[in-house]
């Protein structure tokens, strides 16, 4: 465990260093502060014995679309299992281009696996936290987005089993939504 903790230091390190200079949109604060409240959302909300490398994961969780960061580099300083869950995190920009952004993404988290899904909704509550200072047009179009995701999650048709961890993330989700 105490290995797994320095691993975790090492990341928070490393994606302040990857993301130095970035401003979050909206409300201008320094971008780092975005994965670091993901990741206390993942504490908040997941029990596991994994939740190190989940956390590892999450705050790595941008690098590869935001910084110059490589998968090879994310392998080699914290192992393939938090590689691999950073691979799923991170979005195809054509595939967003050619299907639309909330389709690729409901289709892309159907496709997750368990532990990506619980990152990918603790960013989607921190997200949905964080659009105070968003114009009204970007919340409607965020929220629509959000909606048409959950909406396709709970889907009982979609075959994608959704854990009691995945449910409550989801709960407080939609009761965030109706900040707005």
């Amino acid at each position: 465990m105490e290995l797994t903790t320095k691993y975790l230091e090492r990341a928070i390190i490393f994606a302040t260093e990857k993301h130095k200079g970035q401003i979050r949109k909206g409300n201008g604060r320094p971008y780092i502060l975005h994965p670091l409240s993901v990741m206390q959302h993942l504490y908040n909300y997941k029990k596991s014995k994994n939740i190190n490398i989940l956390a590892m994961a999450t705050v790595l969780h941008d690098c590869l679309e935001d910084t110059d960061t490589t998968i090879e580099e994310i392998a080699e300083l914290f192992g393939y299992h938090v590689a691999s869950i950073v691979i799923e995190l991170t979005s195809d920009n054509d595939k967003i281009k050619e299907q639309g952004k909330a389709p690729y993404l409901l289709a892309k988290m159907l496709g997750m696996s368990s532990y990506a899904l619980v990152i990918k909704l603790c960013d989607r509550l921190d997200n949905i936290n964080d659009m105070v200072d968003m114009n009204e047009n970007f919340r409607i179009k965020y929220i629509k987005e959000t909606n048409f995701i959950l909406n396709g999650l709970l889907d009982n048709n979609n075959g994608r089993f959704l854990s009691k961890t995945h449910l409550r993330l989801i709960k407080e989700i939609r009761k965030s939504i109706k900040k707005y």
